[in-house]
């Protein structure tokens, strides 16, 4: 079964000055992977959770009802320090009423207590290893955090019910897609980056006001979050709000993630207005992310003679140097086209949960904005007003090559004169494209 693959991005204008947040893409709604979905249950016309009129009757499988409004939310644990220096981590994926409130441990028949047990024998090793390094426990008893959350959150959410999944589902099939939803949100809202891009990192002098902090995390997810902080005025928790369109089941089963970016529901941030401490994570140095093996059977019939890279592919800021016949001809820019006159845009390669076929899979955000292959024409583009942000992978046997569904070839019409700037293109089934190429990884220290 494939996991959570793809991330969705669109721009906001939230911020005055949108210059001094490049390298951070902003949530609108998330993509996920497909392949056909096998519930017994067809939600043809899905529906917005908390609508202001509800249908009769009530599909509680394709709609999720009572709880309907739902959080994601996240950890900044300093003492004791909790996971990476520099990311947040998860706390859970919680379903809020409607109308306020929440319920909570609603099913006790799916209760578990072996989370790891269910999610191995599902063959979601990749998945745990993802919530081994960013879903912890500040006691280090992991894997009762889990079970918590599942039992008072997730079991509340309707359409994850037994009775809403067909018999052909592999058992404890609800599990896996509450975990699978829920690293999938955290993926794409980087709270330590987002806050990063506007100079606001852990300090032990520095203190922030409520608006500054804020400020880049509704740029983030495009509406404004709740931010919690302890008894000593030092933040230590953000939750994100969503509606859900339709059904939560099949996480890897449909083109379009349900979840919406939704206004608090009355959860006001009980931070003070001022002087607000973001401490760093003392004395614990950062772990390495995961790292995944691809499996990607590489079918570019072009070759390059450029050696591979120690350092780790597709991983943080690079380079994405275009090689043709071989050779190195200069770079994509910062809106994604092929320039040979002058420097080259840095991006972000973003790491994403990858299914079991061990597919190293990513993101990547031009200093501009995010990435994806136009779906029409198959160009590559980076562009504020993206709807979607494609998934990437490396070739299996040249983990710095690019490639786009399984292929390594791209495409141009010719390769860019002086100061010229050239599209490229991931097909080329009508041969109208002259020119083959490859595009490399470059890792900048």
């Amino acid at each position: 079964m494939d996991f959570l693959r793809s991330l969705g991005v669109a721009t906001t204008s939230l911020i005055p000055q949108p210059q001094t947040l490049l390298q951070l893409p902003t949530l609108s709604s998330l993509w996920l992977s497909s392949i056909p979905p096998s519930t017994n249950q067809a939600c043809t016309s899905p529906q917005l959770s908390c609508p202001s009129k509800l249908p009769s009757p009530i599909n509680t499988c394709c709609l999720n009802y009572p709880s309907g409004h739902f959080l994601q939310t996240q950890f900044w644990d300093t003492s004791p320090s909790i996971g990476p220096e520099d990311s947040w981590t998860i706390h859970g994926l919680w379903p809020d009423l409607c109308t306020g409130g929440f319920d909570q441990f609603c099913d006790n028949r799916r209760s578990h207590e072996d989370i790891r047990g269910i999610l191995e024998a599902s063959g979601a090793d990749d998945l745990l290893d993802y919530m081994s390094t960013y879903w912890l426990a500040n006691d280090g008893n992991d894997e009762r955090l889990w079970a918590h959350e599942w039992n008072k959150h997730g079991t509340c959410i309707s359409t994850l019910e037994s009775s809403c999944y067909s018999s052909a589902d592999h058992p404890n099939t609800d599990v896996l897609d509450y975990f699978s939803h829920t690293t999938a949100l955290f993926g794409v809202l980087d709270t330590y980056s987002a806050l990063a891009t506007m100079n606001i990192l852990p300090s032990r002098r520095q203190t922030w006001s409520l608006e500054e902090l804020q400020t880049p995390l509704e740029y983030l997810h495009g509406l404004p979050v709740t931010l919690r902080c302890n008894h000593r005025g030092e933040l230590d928790e953000v939750w994100y709000h969503f509606s859900v369109l339709g059904s939560l089941r099949n996480a890897s089963g449909s083109s379009q993630s349900p979840f919406v970016p939704a206004a608090p529901d009355g959860q006001v941030s009980n931070c003070p207005s001022k002087g607000i401490k973001y401490l760093p994570k003392s004395g614990k140095a950062a772990p390495p992310r995961p790292t995944f093996t691809s499996s990607i059977p590489r079918t570019s019939s072009t070759t390059s003679a450029v050696p591979t890279s120690t350092a780790s592919p597709f991983s943080g800021r690079g380079n994405l140097r275009v090689y043709h016949d071989g050779q190195s001809q200069g770079c994509l820019i910062r809106a994604g086209v092929w320039y040979t006159s002058g420097g080259c845009a840095t991006y972000l390669a973003k790491a994403d949960v990858v299914d079991t076929k061990k597919q190293q899979l990513f993101t990547l955000s031009s200093s501009y904005a995010p990435c994806s292959v136009d779906t029409e024409t198959s160009a590559f583009h980076c562009a504020k007003d993206l709807g979607i942000q494609s998934i990437f992978s490396s070739a299996v046997d040249d983990r710095n090559l690019l490639a786009y569904q399984n292929r390594t070839s791209f495409y141009a019409d010719q390769v860019p004169g002086r100061f010229q700037k050239v599209s490229i293109y991931t097909k080329n089934d009508d041969e109208e494209h002259d020119v083959q190429l490859e595009i490399r990884w470059e890792d900048i220290d």
